[in-house]
This record gives structure tokens, sequence and C-alpha cells, in this order.
């Protein structure tokens, strides 16, 4: 049997990736033409053609398909046992890190974490972005190093989650609301009326809280990706935010609050880091969650006291 490069594997995994030469080029520096070669190298070794060429790139075959499911782990073990690991140092990093978070957790760890990196990676580039239904394609692009998100969220085995915290619900009111301070009875859960953000890929076709509060005739009057949009409407009305409440707390000098009989089942109130199932290795994706986990646990730890 012929002997396989296994530098040709990891060119085929970011083919299977991207399904795209170029941007396969890109990340492995390597120009178009060579990830080509190598993609003929590989249709050879295996005797099938692995991708066919449509409109939007390539279309894995369903032979490429099955040597997914089973290389990564392979690959991995392999470096581990014959490759020297990769060296990182953050004070020389120069690149972007891209943290992409639910509009309820980056408002109260988004700056905190971003401070935390620069301090160690002063050269490098952060950006905090929003959830979207993008997240988890460019954590496998490797557009996005690390996601931040409650549970649940459905991925495959080309991801890995970790529980990194554990958050609650709260009603966000306005100081002066005749209901602050109050534990809510089902029959006044029933006649308030609420605003919910909308984190897209996650709670945008249905708000997790109807669920929660057990209330099929919910009054939801408001939804916005804008938290400070709801915020407004908030301060300017009855109308109640649940949110998470870690941001009720980051938040208590301008805001009041209530809370549910029921605290929030075990999926909504795990916070999650998701990470791409093959790079989460790498020494940057490792000391990249160091930071994210110690960051988050030092502000719950912090604010691990009664409100108000």
């Amino acid at each position: 049997m012929k002997q396989l490069d296994l530098n040709l594997l990891r060119i085929f995994l970011v083919l299977l990736e991207t399904k795209n030469t170029r941007i396969a080029g890109d990340r492995l520096a390597l120009s178009q033409p060579a990830v080509s070669k190598a993609l003929g190298r590989l249709r050879d070794y295996f005797g099938d053609e692995l991708f066919t060429r449509v409109h939007s790139g390539l279309k894995p075959t369903p032979r490429a398909l099955e040597l997914g499911e089973k290389l990564p782990m392979i690959m991995e073990s392999l470096d581990e046992v014959i490759l020297d690991s990769p060296s990182f140092n953050p004070s020389d990093y120069q690149g972007n890190i891209t943290i992409a978070i639910n509009g309820f957790i980056s408002n109260w760890l988004g700056a905190r974490l971003c401070l935390a990196v620069i301090e160690e990676a002063p050269s490098a580039q952060v950006n905090i972005v929003n959830w979207d239904s993008q997240t988890l394609k460019k954590l496998l692009d490797g557009e996005i190093q690390a996601a931040i998100n409650y549970s649940p969220i459905e991925t495959n085995k080309q991801f890995t989650h970790q529980v990194i915290g554990e958050d609650d619900f709260v009603g966000l009111v306005k100081t002066n609301h005749s209901l602050a301070g109050k534990t809510l009875s089902q029959s006044e859960i029933n006649q308030a009326e609420y605003a919910s953000l909308v984190v897209p890929g996650w709670n945008d076709t249905q708000p997790f809280i109807a669920k929660h509060l057990s209330s099929e005739v919910l009054k939801v009057k408001a939804r916005s990706s804008y938290l400070h949009t709801l915020l407004d409407v908030v301060k300017q009305s009855d109308i109640i935010l649940p949110c998470s409440k870690q941001l009720a707390r980051y938040l208590s000098g301008e805001f009041d609050y209530v809370t549910f009989p029921n605290r929030a089942p075990d999926e909504l109130k795990n916070i999650v880091l998701v990470e791409s199932h093959n790079k989460r290795m790498h020494p940057m994706h490792q000391w990249l969650k160091r930071k994210i986990i110690t960051t988050s646990q030092a502000i719950i730890e912090e604010k691990n006291k009664p409100l108000g």
C-alpha cells in the first residue's frame, strides 16, 4: 500500500471544514494550486473523488464524510505522540482573537474578559461578537476561537462543550416598579407584560422563559436583539425583562428585580464554552480557555451574594 503524507490528511480536514480550495489555502498558508495538487494526491490514494465541484464550492462525497468522522481523533493522537507541541506566547501574538458570546452573558463578562486577554496579549486584537446563527460554522472555519452560551446547544462531534459556570434568571424591572423585590405568583406571572432579548441561534424562535414560567399566555410585548433598547423600554414602563441573574447584579445600581417561583432548569442555567474539537488542544486555544474560565468564575464568585 502507498505511503500517505500526514500533511495531506491535514489539508483534507481543512478542505472538509471550508469546502473551498482558496479558503483552505489561506488557512494553511498554501497557494490554491498547491491545495488542488494535494487533493489530487488524496483522490489517488483513497480511490475516491472525495469532493465534487458545486456552485458554492466543494461538496464532500460519502467517503469523505466517513473519513471526516474518523480522522480528527486519529490525527490528534498522532500529533500528541510524534510531534512537538506548537508553542504559544501570548505576549508575542499579533493576530485576532474572536469570542462569540450570548448577549445576556457578554454584558457582564465581555469587557472584563477583553481586558484580561489584552493584558497578556497586548499586541492582539480582541473581538467580542454576538452569538448568532453562523457562530458554530465560524468556529469550525477558525474565524472564531471560542464561543460562550447557555445550554442547550445542538451541535455534533465536531464540537466540545465545557460548563464554566452557572446562572439563574430573574426579572429586571425599573427601580420603582410595584412588584420590585417580590417573588411572583403564577397569577402575577400571567398578568405581567414582558420583553425578550433575542439571541439568534439560541432563542430566536421562542423565548425559553415562557417554558420556564409555565405560562401559555405569557404577554411578550417587545423583542429585540439590542439589550440597550430593551433596558430603555423597562425604564419607561412596567414591562419585565427576564434576564441573567449575573446581568441583574451587574445592573443593580440602575434597576431592580423580581424573582420567579421556580429555579431555572438545568438547560437554562449552565454557562457553556464551545470549541472546535479539532482545534481545542492548540496552545493558543488552551490559553484562551483558561482566561475565559478564570475570568468568568472570578466574576461569579465576586457577585455571589444577595442582590441589592
